[in-house]
């Protein structure tokens, strides 16, 4: 992982770090984004998109701090992006990716997507209310191959019926928002529904695309 990253785990063990490097750009989110609870990222199961995304910023000059918690789910994400808000004072964008453990928990998918977005509403609220620009990404299809035979259908009917929601939520508001779900192919899945690394790599290239033309001239 390149060290000009920080996860979790990283900021748990130093706190002071994220006022010594002037991050950018934050990614929140769930295992799609990374492991923080994992420990140090060379402990992580798969690479993520924010190490690639890092890799991209270079030549702006951005810096990335990775702030994925595996198992996370949305309703977290409210008071975790308004913590990174007071953690990370030098950053202007902030990436959302949370979504797929509270689908992958639920059979209502009406009552969970709408859960999702309105929880994703209080964190807008909250980056907005500090100048800073939030960026959301939708969720990704599962692996066919790999997922479990029983529930693949009800995955993709959650993901089916959620990301258009979360496509006009962000169209409403205004709210770039980065469409990974069909940029990956069974190929680019480390299991069920992780990507590896090539899969990550793919993610940070769309994400890059919006972070890129959200970026003032």
């Amino acid at each position: 992982m390149n060290p000009e990253i920080l996860g979790i785990f990283d900021h748990e063990a130093d706190p002071h770090r994220a006022d010594r490097v002037p991050f950018d750009v934050v990614c929140a989110g769930d295992s799609l984004t990374g492991w923080g609870n994992f420990g140090s990222a060379e402990s992580w199961p798969f690479r993520c998109y924010p190490e690639f995304l890092q890799v991209l910023c270079e030549p702006l000059g951005l810096k990335v701090a990775n702030c994925g918690v595996a198992g996370e789910i949305s309703e977290n994400g409210v008071w975790q992006v308004r913590d990174y808000l007071t953690l990370f004072t030098t950053a202007k964008f902030f990436l959302l990716c949370y979504g797929a453990n509270d689908l992958d928990d639920s059979d209502d998918h009406e009552a969970t997507s709408s859960r999702i977005v309105a929880n994703l509403g209080h964190m807008v609220q909250f980056i907005w209310k500090r100048g800073r620009q939030p960026i959301m990404l939708d969720i990704p299809d599962v692996n066919a191959r790999l997922f479990p035979g029983d529930m693949l259908l009800a995955a993709r009917a959650a993901r089916s019926y959620h990301n258009p929601r979360l496509k006009q939520f962000c169209q409403d508001l205004d709210i770039p928002l980065a469409v990974i779900s069909g940029c990956l192919d069974e190929e680019h899945f480390g299991d069920a529904c992780h990507p590896n690394t090539e899969g990550a790599k793919i993610i940070a290239g769309v994400v890059f695309e919006v972070l890129d033309a959200t970026l003032p001239a």
